[in-house]
């Protein structure tokens, strides 16, 4: 019996031992994404800034003769940094949810997509550029398995058109003050939506042949 339970206590000690050093590695991992996902988001700082600058320099330059062609160009191949950015970051989100510390850090680079989409929209208005803004709105919270399908189908449809589609991912459940403003002035009130160059809404799930009639790339 003494024998017996000396195993006992032995196995015990070990089991334990192995689930606490799974634990601490199971943390380290987590917090080592987390700081993964910190420096994505510190990088965008300057994307950010660089964004607004844009902003006003479409302002201050718009009625110059040679503004357009150089702007519209250097807006495609801004849309297509943020696009890889967003690519990484939702890829680290997919294999670890977003620590509470880590929501403010996105709200940031969820401004960044907002300014990129009014500048997108200023330089079509201006220089009529001819290509497609297309929003997603979607829920950072409570994602639905209909979101999931649909951020599939978007990402093979923006591979299809590459810059030539301004493809905008917008959390609707963020407290964000300018996508509520957004969201009442198209009475955007379920998730997935769509908004297709400010003028098309479409809810719920849509397939890529729905998207190619009102998409130009």
């Amino acid at each position: 019996m003494v024998v017996q339970s000396d195993v006992f206590w032995k196995a015990f000690v070990l089991t334990l031992v192995i689930f606490v050093l799974g634990m601490l590695v199971g943390f380290w991992i987590d917090n080592g994404r987390v700081e993964e996902i910190r420096a994505e988001y510190k990088g965008m700082e300057i994307s950010s800034n660089d964004a607004r600058l844009q902003a006003l320099y479409y302002q201050v330059f718009r009625n110059s003769s040679n503004f357009c062609e150089p702007a519209i160009q250097e807006n495609l191949v801004f849309s297509e940094k943020v696009y890889s950015e967003g690519v990484r970051i939702e890829r680290y989100e997919k294999i670890n949810k977003l620590a509470p510390s880590l929501v403010t850090d996105k709200r940031r680079y969820i401004l960044l997509k907002l300014q990129f989409w009014f500048n997108s929209i200023e330089l079509k208005r201006t220089c009529k550029a001819n290509y497609t803004n297309l929003v997603y709105f979607y829920s950072h919270y409570n994602t639905t398995m209909p979101e999931h399908v649909q951020s599939k189908v978007l990402q093979e449809v923006k591979e299809s058109c590459g810059p030539n589609l301004m493809l905008i991912p917008l959390p609707v459940d963020l407290n964000i003050t300018t996508i509520d403003i957004i969201k009442k002035q198209y009475n955007i009130t379920l998730t997935p939506t769509l908004l297709i160059n400010e003028e098309v809404k479409l809810e719920g799930l849509h397939g890529k042949d729905e998207l190619w009639r009102h998409i130009i790339c």
